[in-house]
């Protein structure tokens, strides 16, 4: 974990100056990362929503839904469309931390602790939340031992 997260933060910041170094210039105005719409209270709630259902999404299509992976990915890959879209006029949703540090690094954006709130805090609970009821709603099959 203490790898993991500077590793994670380092590759949003290089995807997101990558994004802006490779997209043509006409277009940069339409690429800007995450941006708070709504109030610190609103924009954490909304966050932690779109990542519990991007997090519940995942772990059903994985471990409960089909098993035809073209259909896993494509599952997964509405659920971020579809998150996405709905998301965007509230918090321009990240619903992943290394994203949102990634952009807020190359637009020195994000730099007050109402906007970590946002952005790190919201997701963290709403990934936490989903693991739980996921847990409790599709508990893991019973182990029997086996007698020696």
């Amino acid at each position: 974990m203490a790898v993991q997260f500077p590793a994670q933060a380092v590759g949003g910041a290089g995807g997101a100056k990558a994004i802006l170094h490779l997209m043509p210039e006409k277009y940069e105005q339409f690429v800007k990362g995450p941006s708070l719409e709504v109030d610190v209270k609103s924009g954490a709630t909304a966050e932690g929503l779109f990542t519990f259902s991007l997090c519940f999404s995942l772990l059903w299509v994985m471990l409960k839904g089909p098993k035809n992976l073209i259909l896993q990915i494509w599952l997964v890959k509405m659920a971020t469309v579809g998150l996405a879209i709905v998301g965007s006029g509230y918090t321009g949703p990240s619903m992943n931390p290394a994203n949102a540090f990634g952009w807020a690094y190359v637009n020195n954006w994000h730099n007050t602790w109402e906007l970590f709130f946002v952005y790190w805090i919201g997701p963290l609970v709403g990934a936490v939340l989903d693991a739980r009821v996921f847990k409790i709603l599709f508990p893991p099959p019973e182990t029997k031992e086996k007698k020696a």
